[in-house]
């Protein structure tokens, strides 16, 4: 199992004065949602990929079925608990009264 540093995340590109533009900001953010999504669809395809491996007698070592669909299954409900955090702080922000 690889185990992603957090590194990639902690920094981000800044302008000349020292801090993101909210552009910079959004773009960085829809790519980093959309490299995690890409992510989340390679783990699933991989599971998807040893239960056929597994279904056909490919692969013995259920050990490795297993581990495939459980990565998959949390890298699921972690997308699932950040859309929903999402989703619930949008919802707060359009019930403030300006």
């Amino acid at each position: 199992m690889q185990i992603n540093p957090l590194s990639k995340l902690a920094i981000q590109p800044t302008t000349a004065a020292g801090k993101a533009t909210p552009a910079e900001v959004a773009q960085s953010f829809s790519t980093y949602l959309s490299d995690a999504l890409g992510q989340l669809n390679k783990a699933q395809l991989n599971a998807e990929y040893f239960t056929q491996q597994y279904i056909t007698g490919q692969v013995e070592d259920i050990h490795q079925v297993m581990i495939a669909g459980q990565k998959a299954s949390v890298m699921l409900e972690l997308s699932m608990q950040v859309r929903n955090k999402v989703i619930e702080s949008y919802q707060e922000i359009m019930r403030m009264q300006l």
